[in-house]
């Protein structure tokens, strides 16, 4: 049995490591359609591929996790990673590429609702305090999956990333059989009493679409609004480089953050606004002000979500994950029609979002809803 400081490590590893193939991915494939010939709407597609498999799965995953030994299914995750880039590797159509997707979104939708659960059990502090590191570890991955993908593409090709996925992922699936302890027997743990199906926490809920919806339109529309503007594409990086490093630093001062979820969201109203005003300074201090309320939001809403009964957590962590994959399905939509007269109209909708859904929980909470 592995001790619980390297139970420990090999978490933080493992969620550094998965995002950082998420983020190897993300940036790979739609450079890799390009060079297939892939038109725009196929591009589209290789993303609505991902999240509506991610969107579905993970609440029925989260549910899973509490009858099914989590390592197990951290294993099956990394597995089918290995497996989904070696098809990519060798595709030849963008189709395939937006088919195969789907189950590079089955396979997130089973890790993290798996592993976060994790890090609150093993992890001998507050649950505000587990999952700050595990917020630190996925957000550096942030950082440095982009930068692994670019330059492999960049000195071996547009394949060369899928290999460095299948490598991650295989010491990811040696690490997780080594060092995550097996959940117990029943006959060790007793008879557990059934899970209740209580009352979906509406309020999390729909704070936790918001924000994956309001962080779809920035990513989606933040880099050719940008190249709109006159920017460089080289500067876009140095601005998105600078959105990780921060949102890295505010998750590290997010559990000792006394700030209510009204004001959390009215700080990323105001960075989308900054942002939509345009003047290159305003957009970089934009940047920082959504990354630091996309750390106080994520933060609440996990930690909030997952403070409950250890046989609650799965299922919650799914409803989490879930949650966030609907926002993300549904912003670029939302925003999509007001790109096709500017971009910079999906930032002060995205603004405006917020700002209704502040109006929505004020009345609320007067009507004691």
């Amino acid at each position: 049995m592995p001790s619980r400081k390297a139970s420990r490590l090999a978490l933080l590893f493992l969620s550094f490591s998965y995002q950082s193939i998420m983020e190897i991915l993300t940036l790979a494939l739609p450079i890799f359609a390009l060079s297939l010939s892939a038109s725009p709407y196929e591009i589209g597609l290789l993303a609505t591929s991902r999240g509506v498999a991610y969107s579905i799965f993970a609440f029925l995953m989260g549910y899973a996790s509490e009858k099914i030994d989590r390592k197990r299914m951290l294993v099956y995750a990394t597995s089918i990673d290995m497996f989904i880039a070696l098809l990519f590797y060798f595709s030849r159509v963008p189709l395939e590429l937006i088919a195969l997707r789907f189950f590079e979104g089955l396979a997130m939708a089973i890790f993290w609702p798996a592993i976060e659960p994790l890090f609150v059990k093993i992890e001998a502090s507050s649950v505000s305090e587990a999952l700050r590191d595990f917020n630190l570890s996925w957000g550096f991955g942030g950082i440095i999956g982009p930068i692994i993908a670019g330059g492999l593409i960049t000195i071996f090709g547009e394949r060369s990333p899928f290999l460095a996925v299948i490598a991650i992922a295989a010491i990811d699936t040696v690490l997780i059989a080594r060092y995550i302890p097996p959940r117990k027997s029943v006959d060790d743990e007793g008879q557990k009493p059934p899970v209740k199906m209580d009352r979906l926490p509406i309020k999390l809920v729909s704070t936790t679409i918001l924000l994956g919806a309001i962080m779809a339109i920035f990513f989606a529309f933040f880099p050719a609004f940008g190249i709109q503007l006159g920017i460089s594409a080289f500067e876009i990086g140095v601005m998105l480089f600078f959105f990780g490093v921060a949102r890295l630093f505010f998750f590290y001062v997010a559990p000792s953050t006394r700030m209510n979820l009204e004001l959390r969201i009215a700080l990323i109203s105001a960075g989308l606004f900054l942002v939509y005003i345009g003047d290159k300074i305003a957009i970089y201090l934009g940047v920082i002000v959504i990354a630091a309320a996309d750390s106080f939001l994520y933060a609440y809403t996990i930690e909030n979500m997952l403070k409950g009964e250890e046989s609650t957590r799965g299922r919650m962590a799914g409803i989490f994950e879930g949650s966030l994959g609907i926002g993300y399905i549904l912003g670029p939509y939302i925003a999509g029609l007001a790109a096709e007269l500017s971009f910079s109209y999906t930032f002060i909708i995205a603004s405006l979002i917020g700002v209704i859904f502040i109006a929505v929980l004020t009345i609320a909470r007067g009507l004691k809803i």
